[in-house]
């Protein structure tokens, strides 16, 4: 598996910390209920989750989502909320990884103290 070495595209480019919930922001998360008509934003009420809930993990510890969806506000857009799980490494290039059914997104880093 290659190193990975870009941040991913996380709300707050600040380090995080364990037990902090950071946003995850990613496409290609499939199926949504309420599901908002061809080139229209997603809902903020009611919100569009995944049928499906990816897994994550974050230094190798897995992080359990408490949001996978579409973002409010926006087209086609994905987000995934986790905790930062305790015990995990600090450090400035932490790998993130995410999975749905099987796929594997790209690994990315996540600046944790």
């Amino acid at each position: 598996m290659d190193q990975a070495t870009q941040q991913g595209a996380i709300l707050d480019a600040n380090p995080t910390t364990a037990g902090a919930y950071v946003q995850l922001y990613c496409t290609g998360l499939g199926p949504v209920t309420n599901q908002p008509g061809t080139g229209a934003p997603a809902l903020a009420d009611p919100l569009s989750w995944t049928e499906a809930t990816p897994t994550v993990s974050i230094g190798g510890i897995p992080a359990t989502p408490v949001f996978s969806g579409l973002t409010p506000g926006d087209v086609g857009l994905y987000q995934v909320n986790v905790q930062v799980p305790a015990g995990v490494a600090k450090g400035s290039t932490v790998p993130l990884a995410m999975s749905l059914s099987g796929v594997a997104s790209n690994t990315v880093t996540l600046a944790i103290q």
